[in-house]
């Protein structure tokens, strides 16, 4: 086996440990605050992980830290932004509709005064 693969398998074990040293805190810390705010200096203290080293590597698991309202209220705001688009869509479609609408009629017209002759 060559140097550089136990080297990375190492490296690999070791951010492993990490993730869940990061994990079994933000755990402790959702259990003992309950609906209080989670900070990432709480997570780093209680892991042994710097704040830097969570932020560059680890950025997954800050979304853990954001308690329900926080991802209750990016949901609402990404529905809201969906229907807007949707909203915005089927009025395109309803002035597409009206213009098809409108030639129709004028060919209605056309053809009822062709019929009158």
């Amino acid at each position: 086996m060559a140097k550089g693969d136990s080297l990375k398998r190492y490296k690999n074990e070791q951010k492993a440990q990490t993730r869940k040293r990061i994990e079994g805190a933000i755990e402790t810390l959702k259990s003992t605050q309950g609906d209080k705010k989670i900070t990432v200096s709480q997570v780093a203290t209680l892991s042994g992980i710097t704040r830097a080293s969570i932020y560059a590597n680890y950025q997954d698991l800050l979304e853990r830290l954001k308690s329900p309202t926080d991802r209750s209220s990016l949901k609402v705001q990404n529905n809201v932004k969906d229907k807007d688009e949707v909203i915005s869509r089927l009025r395109e479609e309803n002035k597409d509709l009206r213009e098809a609408n409108q030639k129709l009629m004028d060919q209605v017209v056309a053809l009822r005064k062709l019929l009158n002759q």
